[in-house]
């Protein structure tokens, strides 16, 4: 064979090894995980999720693929899984259940095959249900004419702020600032009595749909 033989005949070897090398991992290798469904929803603090987390394994072509080990993993939040070992079905899919903490945040849950994996984001809320409490103000005392701050939070079962709660304020002396209000971000509801003229003990009532909580202020004599 002549020298330029030789040559077509090396070149040809290198483009079908090139051509090897570009080829695409094999049917059964995880290329991808991906969200099927469960990721970004929001959980009540202390409860299962209404939704299961699921994820799909494929292949380099696309393709889901079977009988896969997959492990999920709390990756920060808190909270717990119902499976963190489970095995693709023919659908190359995999799911487990989230359960939130007690604590209202945002939890990261993971799901990896080999060095692939995804990520699925939970919002953990307050509870529905809570209490309302004097939180700043009770037990204060001011002269006849002066002002003082009422604090009441709501918060649910495990010590949560819950916003948008609507709060009633009365009093039985004095001048309250405003009639009603709502819980804020942190769960607290703010007020203002101007106490007198009378001196002595003075109840401010405010009230929720969860329940109503009273304030005694002193209201002391100006000398």
């Amino acid at each position: 064979m002549n020298r330029s033989a030789i040559a077509a005949a090396i070149l040809s070897l290198g483009t079908v090894v090139g051509a090897c090398g570009d080829h695409k991992l094999g049917p059964s290798v995880p290329a991808s995980v991906s969200a099927v469904s469960g990721d970004s929803q929001t959980v009540i603090a202390g409860n299962r999720a209404s939704a299961p987390l699921v994820a799909v394994i494929k292949n380099s072509d696309g393709a889901p693929i079977p009988n896969v080990q997959v492990r999920w993993e709390v990756q920060s939040g808190g909270g717990s899984l119902a499976a963190v070992v489970d095995t693709t079905d023919v659908n190359g899919q995999v799911s487990t259940t989230y359960y939130s903490p007690a604590i209202a945040g945002t939890a990261k849950v993971g799901a990896f095959v080999v060095n692939q994996g995804k990520t699925f984001t939970v919002t953990i809320v307050s509870d529905t249900t809570g209490t309302l409490v004097a939180y700043g103000g009770n037990g204060a005392a001011g002269l006849v004419g002066s002002q003082l701050s009422l604090v009441a939070k709501a918060r649910d079962r495990f010590g949560n702020p819950i916003s948008g709660v609507d709060v009633a304020w009365s009093t039985s002396s004095g001048q309250l600032q405003a009639q009603s209000g709502t819980t804020d971000s942190t769960g607290k509801a703010s007020n203002v009595i101007t106490v007198g003229p009378d001196t002595g003990s003075v109840n401010i009532v405010a009230s929720s749909r969860f329940n109503s909580v009273t304030f005694t202020v002193s209201v002391l004599p100006v000398k």
